[in-house]
């Protein structure tokens, strides 16, 4: 007998999913991802940004320094948060602060609101990086897991190529952060 999965509170519906769509299949990959695009999207405008801000590129970098520790601290608080409350709750809550995280960078006239920023998009980012790949645990077994998990690792690693693409390279740095505001949409799949 196989051991099911435990299924937090609110994740009742993430029972009932077992066949692996394409639709699930880029929620799930679009989530893991997100990370990786979010930490290196504003690279390619970092020369605007340091005019824009009134600083140097070299201080810039106190916006991926800030990211990384938050992203890593949001982790160890996402899996214990995510069985207690529910996986949804926790995606959702997190693609919010990541909305939220990039309408601060939009708008931020100084470095710190900036860094402020970052570390909010961290802290949402962090919960759907992690949580992908848990969902799909508790979606999928053997093969399809195998499968689903391939595929978001792929996803993975190919974001930061799309990331810094030509596409974001020409864009400035609010209507790069805006752009990346309406991953809400992502919870209209969930």
């Amino acid at each position: 007998m196989q051991e099911q999965p435990h299924v937090a509170q609110g994740d009742e519906a993430l029972g009932a999913q077992k066949t692996l769509t394409g639709e699930l299949l880029f929620l799930l990959a679009g989530l893991a991802a997100l990370g990786a695009l979010a930490t290196n999207i504003i690279l390619p405008a970092f020369p605007d940004m340091a005019v824009a801000l009134g600083t140097s590129v070299i201080d810039l970098s106190a916006t991926f320094s800030s990211f990384f520790v938050a992203f890593a601290v949001g982790q160890l608080f996402v899996g214990p948060l995510s069985d207690r409350f529910g996986r949804r709750w926790l995606v959702l809550s997190g693609l919010a602060a990541f909305v939220v995280g990039s309408a601060i960078c939009a708008f931020a006239s100084t470095l710190p609101q900036l860094i402020g920023g970052r570390v909010v998009q961290a802290l949402g980012v962090c919960a759907t990086s992690v949580l992908s790949r848990a969902v799909a645990r508790d979606l999928f077994d053997s093969e399809a897991l195998a499968r689903a998990l391939s595929l978001v690792m792929v996803a993975m690693a190919a974001a930061p190529g799309l990331s810094t693409s030509a596409v974001a390279s020409h864009v400035k740095l609010p209507v790069l952060t805006v752009l990346l505001a309406p991953v809400h949409g992502v919870t209209r799949a969930w």
